[in-house]
């Protein structure tokens, strides 16, 4: 499907929502738009090869909350930030294609950017909860997303590359 693109980015975005306005359903309603772009997907087995980044994504959120930096307010960490980070990576292949062959500048930037929107839309919404001064968070955020995003994308080069069988 040539256009699948635009139905991960809805996807990717009905999950950012669900997760920022509706996080009480979001652990019944985000699986399933997780089940609906693996069943839609051209490039399921890349999908799932890349969600090795996954954990990436977790250590950095989990050290934000750890340090302070804000809450998310649900025990060790919550579900719904979890199945987000799953969309997210995943969209990497899909709507979030287009950051393949940008400088590693424009990567820091766009994540930078980006990421930090991303989050400080969460906080403005309510789900995540500033701990410290908000200039401190968002100097937080635009580190973390400067750094990960270059990081996410090198990476996903290496995950998505053809296995090479021995004879």
């Amino acid at each position: 499907m040539k256009l699948f693109w635009v139905i991960n980015l809805v996807l990717f975005q009905a999950s950012w929502l669900c997760a920022a306005f509706f996080t009480d359903y979001a652990n019944v309603i985000m699986p399933t738009l997780l089940l609906v772009h693996f069943v839609l997907s051209p490039t399921r087995r890349q999908d799932l090869r890349l969600l090795m980044l996954v954990p990436i994504g977790l250590i950095a959120d989990k050290l934000q909350l750890e340090m302070g930096v804000f809450d998310a307010g649900d025990g060790f960490f919550p579900v719904w930030l979890l199945l987000l980070w799953v969309m997210f990576i995943i969209s990497l292949n899909h709507s979030l294609r287009w950051l393949d062959n940008r400088s590693v500048l424009t990567l820091v930037l766009v994540g930078a950017i980006g990421g930090a929107s991303s989050y400080w839309g969460g906080i403005k919404a309510g789900v995540l909860v500033p701990l410290m001064p908000t200039s401190t968070v968002l100097f937080s955020l635009i580190l973390v997303w400067a750094l990960l995003l270059p990081v996410f994308v090198i990476l996903k080069r290496y995950v998505n590359r053809p296995i090479k069988v021995m004879s």
